[in-house]
């Protein structure tokens, strides 16, 4: 049963829609006010910020490597790998002591440019003892970073993290038993 019927309140009739002839949007802005991210009908785009935008996409092109639980040898294996995919790229310096020699670092980390991909490059020394690699960039540059490493070591994926824009994927890499000096014997 409507006990309402025939009142003509506030409550009864409700807001107007803006297709019913309202004096906002959905959103409570007055016709013709740009929104945020709407028509187009704002002001213009900040130059300064236009011309930065190919600059910050290139960005997006660079993947961090960082190499661990590895010798210097197994480090060298794999970074040797990349140098030769991706030509440009800085060799990471050794670690020194405060006034000594210089020391083996834990960590090995370079920084790859995956617009610098070089053809071909192929397997190269190879590691005695797994290879921790964490790749951190842009989804499209990490993979093509990860396709670089697992056709020249054997991959096992430990896991991925995902961000907004960014993924962060962590392999232990070993030497290929298929490639040219690999393993061999062991069970027929």
């Amino acid at each position: 049963m409507d006990t309402n019927r025939g009142r003509a309140d506030a409550e009864r009739r409700g807001v107007p829609l803006p297709d019913a002839g309202a004096m906002v949007d959905e959103h409570g802005r007055a016709p013709g006010t740009p929104s945020r991210t709407g028509t187009g009908a704002g002001p213009p785009a900040d130059p300064v910020r236009v011309a930065a935008a190919p600059a910050a996409e290139g960005s997006s092109a660079e993947v961090s490597v960082l190499v661990s639980h590895c010798d210097r040898a197994g480090a060298g294996a794999v970074l040797d790998v990349l140098a030769r995919a991706f030509p440009g790229m800085t060799p990471p310096a050794p670690a020194r002591a405060a006034a000594g020699p210089a020391v083996d670092p834990s960590i090995w980390a370079v920084t790859v440019d995956v617009r610098r991909r070089a053809p071909g490059g192929g397997p190269g020394a190879r590691p005695a003892s797994p290879v921790r690699a964490e790749l951190d960039g842009a989804a499209a540059s990490v993979r093509q970073v990860r396709a670089v490493l697992e056709e020249a070591f054997a991959g096992e994926h430990l896991g991925t993290v995902s961000g907004e824009h960014e993924v962060q994927v962590a392999l232990r890499l070993t030497a290929r038993d298929d490639a040219p000096g690999g393993r061999t014997g062991g069970p027929a």
